[in-house]
Formats: C-alpha cells, sequence, structure tokens
C-alpha cells in the first residue's frame, strides 16, 4: 500500500528535477542571450551616436542659415516696403521673437509698423453667448459696409459666423487698399468696442489704417487638429485683412506651423482660401520671406506659402533691393567689342534662402 511519505517523495523528485533541468537549461542559454544582448547593445549604441551627429549636424546648418540671412538682410530687404505701412494681428499664444523679429524685418524694408492688435482667446470661443456678441459688434460698421474688394465669406463652421463677421469689420478698421473705407471715429467705435468685449487689446491709438497686414499664429497647434475653430478663424481673419488691404501674411513658428496648426489646415486646400504664409518666421530666414511675401502681394503675385514644412518645392530667389542695379553701360570697358561684364558689389546676385515655398 503506498502511503503519504511516497506521495511526497515524488513531488519533491519532480521538482527537484524540473528545477535542475531549468538551472541547466538557463545555463545553456545564457552565453548566446548574453551575447544577442550586448550585440543589440552596440547596435542600437551606435544608431544613437548617429542621430546625436545628425542633430548636431542639422542644428549647425541651422544656425549657419541664421547668420546668412542676418548678413543678407541689408541687401534683401532694403526699400521692398517703401512707403507701406503694417499692422502685425498676433493670436493668443504667438512667439514674441515672431513679433519682434518680423518688426525689425519690416522696419529693414522701409515699412512702418503702425500698430499691433493682440487678439484675446475670448474671440475664438463658439459659444453662442460670443457669437451674438460678434454680430453685435459687427452692426457697429452698416451692413452694406464693405472695402473695396471684399466680400462676406461664409463660415466653413457654421459656430464661426461672428468670427468671420468680426474679421470683416476689424478689416475695414485696420487696413486700407487706396484709402480708408471708414471713418477715424468709425475705427476708433469698432477697436473700443472689441476691446471693451474682452476680444483684443490695441497697443497704440490708431491714426490710419495700414496697407498691409501680418497675422502671428500661436506657436502651438491647437489640440483638436487642424479643423479646430481657432485655425479656421485666423485663416477668415487674414483672408478679411487681405482683401480689404494691399495684402496680408499669415506667420507661424516652426514646428508650431506643423501638423493641427492653421498653416497646416491652409495648405490642405480644405478652406477653400488662398493667402500667403510663412510657416518659419521664428527664425531670420522665415522673417525675410515675410517681407518677401508681402513684396509680392504688392506687386501683383498670387498668394503663396514659404517655410520648410516638408513637401515644398525650391521657393523664388529673394526679391533684390531696389538700391542694386546693374552697372551703367558707360562704365562698362569700350576696348573691347564685347567686354566682360563689371564685377562691383552692387551687380553681386542675392543669395538665395534656403527656405521653400508650396
Amino acid at each position: 500500500m503506498i502511503d503519504f511519505r511516497y506521495h511526497l517523495v515524488s513531488i519533491i523528485a519532480v521538482f527537484l528535477a524540473l528545477a535542475i533541468g531549468i538551472v541547466l537549461g538557463t545555463t545553456a542559454l545564457n552565453g548566446p542571450l548574453e551575447s544577442n544582448l550586448k550585440s543589440l547593445e552596440g547596435s542600437l549604441q551606435r544608431e544613437a551616436d548617429s542621430l546625436r551627429a545628425q542633430k548636431n549636424q542639422l542644428q549647425q546648418q541651422i544656425n549657419n542659415d541664421q547668420s546668412f540671412a542676418q548678413a543678407a538682410s541689408p541687401v534683401l530687404l532694403p526699400h521692398l516696403l517703401d512707403g507701406q505701412s503694417v499692422v502685425l494681428v498676433v493670436a493668443p499664444g504667438a512667439m514674441p521673437q515672431v513679433t519682434s523679429g518680423v518688426t525689425a524685418a519690416v522696419q529693414q524694408a522701409g515699412g512702418v509698423v503702425t500698430d499691433q492688435v493682440d487678439l484675446q482667446p475670448q474671440l475664438f470661443d463658439t459659444s453662442a453667448t460670443t457669437e451674438h456678441s460678434l454680430n453685435a459688434l459687427a452692426q457697429l460698421v452698416p451692413p452694406g459696409t464693405l472695402v473695396a474688394g471684399q466680400s462676406p465669406q461664409p463660415a466653413a463652421n457654421p459656430q464661426l459666423y461672428g468670427q468671420v463677421e468680426a474679421g470683416r469689420v476689424l478689416a475695414a478698421a485696420i487696413v486700407a487698399n487706396d484709402g480708408p473705407a471708414l471713418s477715424a471715429t468709425q475705427s476708433h467705435a469698432i477697436l473700443a468696442g472689441f476691446a471693451q468685449g474682452g476680444f483684443l487689446q490695441v497697443s497704440k491709438p490708431l491714426v490710419t489704417p495700414a496697407t498691409l497686414a501680418v497675422v502671428i499664429m500661436p506657436a502651438t497647434p491647437p489640440t483638436a487638429g487642424d479643423s479646430d475653430p481657432a485655425n479656421l478663424a485666423l485663416i477668415s481673419i487674414t483672408q478679411q485683412l487681405s482683401a480689404a488691404s494691399r495684402g496680408a501674411v499669415l506667420a507661424g513658428s516652426y514646428p508650431g506651423s506643423g501638423p493641427g496648426s492653421a498653416i497646416d489646415e491652409l495648405a490642405s486646400g480644405n478652406t477653400g482660401i488662398e493667402v500667403s504664409s510663412v510657416d518659419n518666421a521664428n527664425f531670420e530666414t522665415g522673417q525675410v520671406f515675410v517681407v518677401q511675401a508681402l513684396s509680392k502681394l504688392l506687386a501683383g503675385r498670387k498668394p503663396a506659402s514659404y517655410g520648410v514644412a516638408p513637401g515644398t518645392v525650391p521657393s523664388p530667389a529673394p526679391t533684390p533691393s531696389a538700391s542694386l542695379a546693374p552697372v551703367p553701360a558707360s562704365t562698362r570697358p569700350a576696348n573691347k567689342q564685347r567686354a566682360e561684364p563689371t564685377h562691383s558689389p552692387s551687380a553681386t546676385p542675392s543669395p538665395s534662402v534656403a527656405v521653400g515655398a508650396r
């Protein structure tokens, strides 16, 4: 008869055999496994070193681009915006260096930044209360009052009707093409009304409407993605400013102008709106192209998108300053039937900035 001790010894023997098997198996596998892990570790380390080297190289390239832009600005920018005035329309969360950099570039181009309008988060609220308030403020301008070339656009989102109307009214107050569409009293009343409603702040009293506008986007895209109402509202406001003035540019910072941003939504073509944009205006190269974009709009060129986003094509060479002119024929050598061109600083071709246009 098999007693309890027999069962106990059998169970102990089974578990002992299992333990011995585990020990022997682990010992046999330890060598190859350890070797494979060390090989994988070495491979990952080499990949990390390579990526770190690429990052450093790209950072050096960015630094070189900025140094080039700083050095080339005195050649590329002067006189491009002579006689023009620019208003900056700054969205909540915009990067300060975009605002300051664009201001400096406009001034270097001969333009004057007449005012800065800081939009407030309340402007982008889509609640019924906000829409009602914006529609009421829109009545500060008679319903039929439109600036030359401006026409009301249907909102891509029905909730944005108030923002679209706000853009139309603000455009009439702060920009103009050939002449003010509104009296100074009307313009002041509009800005004061929007300021009292918590929709914007103005840095100083508006004297005369500007001829050009730059809308500066938030540094971080909204969490809701491309079709977020804030994106659509910014695009609509830029369009209204463009229609009411001689040109408007939507400027953003990189990578804040990437996926989910207003510029990304604009580039997708889903809005059906065409306005010029620059996606890297936090760098000197992008600030140069903000001025270039305004200059091209003044010259009657179609809106275009400039920057460093994937899929861009090489951008047009920067427009040379009006102060750069060919060497007069009278100063060329006359002792040859076909003289070599005279090389001088003023005749040197403009360097090309390493950014792109969609």
